[in-house]
């Protein structure tokens, strides 16, 4: 494709299509006014294309998918990331190409609401950015190339992707589980979203195979039934794991979940408004530790669920 069709499919993104990509009020006018300065700048609207074209060269391409932002050289993504704003580029390729990435579900038969939900991931994503850094981007944006692959679907309170797992990720393919910051992670919710994945997968993805749920994420440590009530969601969430291998220390990934916080970070500047927030924080003053997981479950532990037809996705609701 030419830079002419990328501008003319950014230049579409008016504030209604933004927000059926789940992008807030804010991330909306924002992303306006860089679409408007990018299509006007020929470097930036040619880096936009190249990354786009790579993103639609990937979809479908769920085994051994390439990076589609390295056909930028990295001193160039830094130059534009100053200019710009972290991952702004990136994320109007990814814009750019989506219409290949719905193509591709219609193309599987997935309803079009289910289809809107999962890549409405885009906008959840630079609502955490702004969380994060307080401004308008998508540090994110290597995490997209999986809903970008067409992979990753949002169904109910969890997303699911396909993926290899295990022999060094070149074993079976399983459903890879992650937990979306949009609401209360309640046995009932958890219990509906993998019963829609059981019958979604098998459903429109009958040729890759899978009987395994899997999940990687410090919310399987289990140092956190130690701190947490037994009734709480999380433990509950946690408890329906079958942990496998050994846990590798992710200090950061819990401070980013709990605190939206990202590199250094004093300790003593945290909030600690919340059982789990003192018990993060506790763990690390006292020289501590978290850590990532892997955990399996059996997919027939979960009755089949009918995917319903999906609400568009709110982001902020947590």
């Amino acid at each position: 494709m030419s830079t002419t069709v990328t501008s003319s499919r950014l230049a579409g993104f008016d504030e209604a299509a933004l927000a059926r990509f789940g992008f807030t009020e804010e991330d909306r006018r924002d992303a306006r006014r860089v679409i408007e300065r990018v299509i006007d700048d020929p470097d930036a609207i040619g880096q936009v294309e190249r990354m786009a074209e790579a993103l639609r060269a990937g979809v479908g391409a769920f085994d051994n998918p390439t990076d589609p932002y390295a056909v930028i050289e990295a001193a160039v993504r830094e130059r534009a990331d100053r200019q710009w704003g972290v991952g702004v580029l990136p994320m109007l390729a990814l814009l750019a190409s989506a219409e290949e990435v719905a193509a591709f579900h219609a193309g599987r038969g997935i309803d079009p609401e289910i289809s809107r939900a999962s890549l409405a991931d885009l906008g959840q994503q630079a609502w955490v950015h702004r969380r994060t850094f307080d401004a308008f981007g998508l540090h994110t944006y290597g995490w997209m190339r999986v809903a970008w692959s067409g992979a990753l679907y949002w169904l109910g309170r969890l997303q699911f992707n396909l993926t290899r797992w295990g022999a060094d990720d070149g074993g079976d393919w399983v459903i890879s589980t992650h937990i979306p910051e949009s609401g209360p992670l309640t046995p009932e919710a958890v219990a509906d979203s993998f019963g829609r994945a059981r019958i979604f997968f098998a459903r429109h993805f009958g040729d890759y195979p899978t009987r395994l749920f899997h999940c990687n994420s410090w919310l399987l440590d289990p140092q956190l039934v130690e701190v947490l009530p037994g009734t709480s969601n999380m433990v509950r969430f946690q408890q329906l794991w079958q942990l496998r291998g050994e846990g590798h220390q992710a200090d950061g990934d819990a401070i980013f979940f709990v605190f939206r916080r990202r590199g250094e970070v004093d300790h003593e500047s945290l909030p600690q408004d919340t059982t789990l927030q003192r018990e993060i924080v506790a763990k690390l003053a006292d020289g501590g530790h978290w850590y990532c997981w892997h955990g399996v479950i059996d997919q027939d532990q979960f009755p089949p669920v009918e995917p319903a037809r999906t609400a568009q996705v709110e982001v902020g609701q947590a």
